[in-house]
């Protein structure tokens, strides 16, 4: 009975019996990470630590199960040739984007071509950018087909078997191959203009009479017309004659891209016959037929980049 009373009036007055189990007087950081009279580290006991250890353990390898499962679900849900959202009303889109070469990695924040005449040096890289960009249409001719004038890459949607169509360069040979350095070892550069790829986008045909006007005379039913001018009014009286290989622009009959070996994006180029030198020129590039828009704000449908041809005695470089 005395002991039951004690209890008591430990739970009514607060008062802990005389023998602890614990010391529970205020500890030093020292004592926190280890006191040796209450054995516990960190403020746990050796019993308490094995709990808690045994217990993430076995909820971290339930929770990296069940993400592993969904994960394993989702890309097996997954097409690889197909993005799962994809055309109107997604971040991708039906309108294609405008992209050119050279475009040089080592500055890839850059839209400047800028070249020395004078300076092999100087226009080497974006020789060697173009070569090697066009070096891709002759390393998979096995895996590509011969498209005669009637046919088209309408067939790589319904039969997997068939080959894309092959890429025809000859259109560049006379004024932008890489015999010439493509143009620019006589200041007359060339760039390569290409659209973005987008599942199953092919070009649709202006109707008879609305040709825009800037495309008219060049304009070829079932391709993307280019038209290339000075992105400001000096810049348009500045930028020269310009000559599209070929005159029609990117053939249509390459479209519609479907994701297959072998796949041969088309391109066209525009070489500056008469760009003026010493002076930097702001060209703007747009892509022309009817599903294609225009928008400046987020240049849609259309490219911008800097031309820059320098005719400078080249200064010798001082060896140190």
């Amino acid at each position: 009975m005395a002991k039951k009373a004690d209890e008591n009036a430990t739970l009514m007055n607060g008062v802990e019996p005389a023998t602890a189990a614990r010391d529970d007087e205020p500890e030093t950081f020292a004592q926190f990470l280890y006191n040796k009279k209450n054995g516990t580290v960190l403020g746990r006991t050796g019993k308490s630590w094995f709990q808690i250890v045994f217990f993430y353990i076995i909820f971290y390898a339930i929770l990296a199960a069940f993400w592993l499962a969904c994960l394993t679900l989702f890309l097996k849900t997954l097409d690889e040739k197909v993005p799962r959202f994809y055309g109107k009303g997604t971040i991708i889109g039906v309108n294609p984007g405008v992209g050119y070469q050279p475009w040089l990695k080592e500055r890839p924040d850059s839209t400047l071509i800028k070249f020395n005449l004078r300076d092999p040096e100087s226009f080497k890289p974006y020789v060697d950018q173009i070569g090697n960009y066009l070096s891709k249409y002759n390393a998979n001719s096995t895996e590509t087909r011969e498209c005669g004038a009637g046919e088209s890459n309408d067939d790589l949607e319904n039969n997997a078997d068939s080959l894309p169509c092959r890429f025809d360069l000859s259109s560049f040979e006379k004024g932008c191959s890489e015999k010439q350095q493509f143009g620019y070892k006589s200041g007359k550069p060339c760039v390569v203009i290409s659209l973005n790829r987008l599942i199953g986008w092919r070009p649709t045909d202006y109707a008879e009479g609305s040709v825009p006007e800037e495309v008219k005379d060049r304009y070829k039913r079932g391709s993307i017309a280019i038209n290339c001018q000075g992105a400001t009014t000096v810049d348009k009286e500045h930028i020269g004659k310009i000559n599209y290989m070929p005159p029609y622009g990117i053939d249509g009959r390459y479209y519609p891209y479907v994701f297959t070996k072998g796949y041969q994006q088309p391109v066209a180029m525009v070489k500056f016959d008469s760009i003026p030198r010493n002076k930097l020129v702001i060209v703007e590039c747009r892509a022309y037929a009817l599903n294609i828009e225009h928008d400046i704000s987020s240049r849609l449908g259309m490219v911008y980049f800097e031309v820059m041809v320098e005719d400078k005695e080249v200064v010798a470089k001082k060896e140190l």
